[in-house]
């Protein structure tokens, strides 16, 4: 796969507090990264960084080759090539799914917004709700109203956080698989931070274990289960493995994709 997304060494404090300390990765081109970590390990942090909205102390953002670190210090900050879905969603509550995200094509042809939405429209799966408010669908339907404003414009990185804590489990399963086919079939490359190691087990191709700004490893789901670097690794991803070996058992061990 193409790297798409590159960090290089990012350090990013809040006035004496360290939150992100030398963290290098990659993200690739049709590839869903999950970033893991408990409250607190600045996961929120480098999504902001890396979508060029908090510029960094140190270190470096390379997009398809060309160096972007200063993106962040704009007067309006931010990159057009990388959108980052908030957790609240930030949807405009009196105007239709179909209006909110004909909002992110505001600057275009009226015959190509009409166009890009109906392809979005299908793309995402919300054909059917398009013309109902915010409140009057589902929290996964909310959520992929965010996810089809983000990527309205073609972008090339999308970056997601805590997608799925919001959501019942019907509506979390449905997310997991939709999102999957979305960046199979867009080409995007896509990083979602999550406290939750199944939602990383069942959707990411790669992940990495966070804690205290640093990045302590990454890899695919089954190299970090099978040789944690360290100690934390370990014991992060046994206590959520225990979990979901328990469900494993009450439904198969087909339930992890």
């Amino acid at each position: 796969m193409n790297s798409l997304l590159q960090a290089q060494h990012l350090q990013k404090s809040v006035g004496e507090h360290l939150i992100i300390e030398d963290l290098s990765l990659d993200l690739r081109a049709g590839e869903i990264f999950a970033m893991i970590g408990a409250s607190g390990a600045g996961k929120s942090t480098l999504l902001n960084v890396l979508a060029c909205l908090t510029p960094a102390d140190a270190g470096e953002l390379w997009l398809e080759g060309k160096e972007i670190s200063s993106s962040a210090k704009y007067l309006i900050p931010g990159h057009a090539e990388i959108k980052l879905v908030p957790q609240e969603y930030k949807l405009l509550p009196n105007h239709t799914i179909r209006e909110n995200i004909a909002y992110a094509l505001r600057e275009y042809t009226k015959e190509y917004q009409r166009e890009r939405l109906d392809e979005l429209l299908a793309l995402i799966g919300l054909e059917a709700v398009q013309h109902k408010l915010p409140r009057e669908v589902s929290g996964g339907e909310k959520q992929r109203t965010a996810i089809a404003r983000a990527i309205a414009d073609e972008p090339k990185v999308l970056l997601l956080d805590e997608p799925f804590s919001n959501l019942d489990t019907l509506n979390r399963q449905k997310l997991k698989q939709e999102l999957k086919r979305i960046i199979q079939e867009t080409g995007l490359a896509c990083l979602f931070v999550t406290h939750d190691l199944l939602d990383a087990l069942t959707i990411a191709q790669r992940m990495g274990v966070m804690q205290e700004g640093k990045l302590l490893q990454t890899g695919t789901p089954a190299e970090l289960l099978q040789y944690p670097a360290t100690t934390y690794v370990r014991e992060f991803l046994a206590s959520g493995l225990a979990i979901v070996r328990e469900i494993q058992q009450q439904l198969g061990d087909s339930f992890i994709a």
